[in-house]
């Protein structure tokens, strides 16, 4: 194959493997919080539970299916998305069919926990272990556009299966049955026809085929997972997952207290949701060609800077701007975080063991996510000095590890 057709494979493979990785980001959607959390009072109803219970054991499903993570990310690093993304989509839609047959408080343990291992740490690990393959320079874009996946899951599936919900006393169950099938319907498809080992193995090349002669090439890193606990680099992602997923969930759970606290109405707090999402889908865009143009770290450390605003702008004041300024820039945050994270690890680590990384992190992250809210059992105010403690030290982190790269050491 000569220079001009293998360019033209490879921008062609790459550009589908963009898309595929959007699709697939897209049916983890109900294994998501923004596709579970329409069924939470349909199921609490039915099975005679109440509301908070259904949530422990959401919470405890999440903590214990996660755990399935660093498995199956040595699993992603030995066999590829390709050879899992088959085992990936009939786990998920396994999960849901799960989920439509609980009777009771265990049997909905059963399927949390099986539907958070399927969708997050299986689905979810495959297709953006893919993304790292495939894309160097244009790495954090393309990262960027997958995430996006999950605005338009939270967009699209709820809606879609509300009716259904509310179809009867037992809605949800048909719901479930309607989300297995989409996603086999959806997935497998795209699975079979557009899911890619690496691009070699397919004669194709790294971004696009778009390498010019000057471009720096990828590091040539290959950590194992003792190596990178032992760098700076782990530590600090480690950090930004925790603050993105524990300190972001934290925060949006306490939101409506932390408005009507300061004055404003539930309507008005409400509101204020929409404009925290719509700024983090901008940030996440953003951040995306910011890393492809500085680098994660850096952009980490600005993710840091939006953080620290955020929670000093809510224990100061509160209301300035409406809340704009806090819930925008906590929006921002954690798009710019996620995408830091999501994209920071190949650069850091290499390709060949960041299955395994990213699924030992993704524990961290789920342990943060899980903690976070517990800041709030002392008082607000404690929760906030902690979390900007944590802040500051991911911060001298980032800076530590600025420092001894541009030193070369």
């Amino acid at each position: 194959m000569d220079r001009s057709a293998k360019g033209a494979s490879s921008t062609t493979s790459g550009c589908l493997v963009a898309v595929a990785a959007l699709i697939g980001v897209f049916a983890t959607t109900p294994g998501q919080t923004v596709g579970v959390s329409a069924f939470i009072d349909p199921i609490a109803a039915d099975l005679g539970l109440d509301r908070a219970h259904v949530l422990v054991l959401y919470s405890l499903g999440t903590f214990l299916g996660i755990l399935a993570a660093p498995f199956i990310g040595k699993l992603v690093d030995r066999f590829g998305p390709r050879r899992l993304i088959v085992p990936a989509v009939l786990a998920v839609a396994s999960a849901c069919g799960v989920m439509s047959l609980a009777q009771d408080a265990w049997s909905l343990g059963v399927g949390f926990v099986a539907l958070r291992a399927a969708a997050i740490a299986g689905l979810s690990l495959v297709t953006m272990q893919m993304v790292n393959l495939w894309f160097d320079r244009f790495r954090g874009r393309v990262t960027a556009l997958a995430m996006m996946g999950l605005a338009l899951g939270g967009l699209i599936i709820p809606p879609l299966v509300e009716p259904i919900i509310q179809g009867g006393a037992q809605g949800w169950r048909a719901a479930y049955l309607v989300l297995a099938a989409g996603v086999l319907a959806v997935m497998l498809p795209v699975g079979l026809a557009f899911y890619r080992g690496r691009p070699e193995d397919h004669g194709a090349a790294r971004d696009f085929g778009r390498i010019s002669a000057g471009a720096a090439a990828m590091p040539a890193i290959s950590l194992t997972l003792a190596e990178s606990i032992r760098t700076n680099a782990f530590w600090y992602f480690s950090f930004i997952t925790v603050l993105s997923n524990g300190v972001g969930t934290a925060l949006m759970l306490d939101h409506v207290r932390a408005m009507a606290a300061a004055g404003l109405a539930r309507d008005s707090a409400i509101h204020l949701l929409g404009a925290m999402t719509s700024a983090q889908a901008i940030a996440t865009l953003c951040s995306g060609a910011l890393i492809d143009r500085f680098g994660a770290r850096p952009i980490g450390l600005l993710g840091l800077c939006l953080l620290s605003f955020s929670i000093t702008c809510l224990w100061t004041s509160p209301a300035l701007a409406y809340g704009l300024a806090y819930a925008m820039t906590l929006g921002a945050m954690i798009g710019t975080l996620q995408i830091v994270y999501s994209a920071g690890l190949a650069e850091a680590f290499g390709l060949k063991h960041l299955g395994t990384i990213r699924g030992t992190l993704f524990v961290i992250g789920v342990s943060g996510a899980a903690a976070g809210p517990l800041a709030f059992l002392w008082s607000p105010a404690a929760a906030y000095s902690i979390f900007l403690g944590i802040t500051a030290a991911a911060a001298t982190l980032g800076l530590v590890g600025m420092r001894f790269r541009a030193r070369g050491t």
